[in-house]
């Protein structure tokens, strides 16, 4: 394998952004490190200037798929969430947004992808657990708030934040097979009110 050489962050962004769509156009087995040169406009010694090989090339457009969905959950929370003070109603507010953003677009189809490769490759599946969602700090504030307000019950935080994402994001994304099913407005509405509801009764203060 070529030696890496440090190379221009600018010529990285195009060499991950070229390689994201070889792999959503091809799949992880099939793409190949000259057709990510060639998408890019770049020789093969470009690409080996930045990467090691195809595994750590497809941790980098991971991590920027990643990085993209954090920022449009930001701007999405920032634009239309405002908190009410009724944890009921924000929760499934909460939910209705991340669950929107996340079976849309970069992060729905790279979650297919690494759903689909997965067996052949379980390395690519860890890659994508490894990033914590997006999302959680901004649940994780909303109950910590409602713990603080007396409304809630709850002793472990970071266990309830996780048991309520398991309860609601993760069963649409296995209701959704990973996103390879559309879920109806109504299939998403029951998960989120099934999942808040459960978790609530919970957790809420008696």
């Amino acid at each position: 394998m070529p030696a890496r050489r440090p190379g221009r962050p600018a010529k990285r962004h195009l060499i991950v952004d070229a390689a994201k769509r070889v792999f959503l156009r091809h799949g992880y087995v099939d793409a190949s490190i000259e057709m990510i040169a060639a998408e890019a406009g770049a020789s093969k010694q470009t690409i080996y200037n930045h990467f090691e090989g195809k595994e750590q090339l497809f941790a980098a457009v991971v991590q920027a798929v990643q990085q993209s969905a954090i920022a449009a959950s930001e701007t999405a929370f920032a634009g239309e969430f405002e908190g009410t003070g009724d944890i009921d109603r924000d929760l499934r507010a909460v939910f209705r947004l991340i669950v929107r953003l996340n079976l849309s677009g970069d992060v729905a189809a790279f979650r297919r992808l690494v759903f689909i490769e997965q067996m052949r490759h379980p390395e690519l599946m860890e890659k994508w657990t490894q990033a914590r969602p997006a999302f959680e700090l901004s649940i994780r504030e909303e109950v910590e708030q409602q713990v603080r307000l007396g409304v809630l019950d709850v002793d472990n935080l970071d266990l309830a934040v996780h048991q309520l994402i398991l309860l609601v994001f993760n069963e649409a994304i296995s209701q959704s097979r990973y996103g390879l099913r559309e879920l109806s407005g109504e299939e998403i509405a029951k998960i989120i009110d099934d999942g808040v509801d459960m978790w609530l009764r919970c957790y809420r203060t008696r």
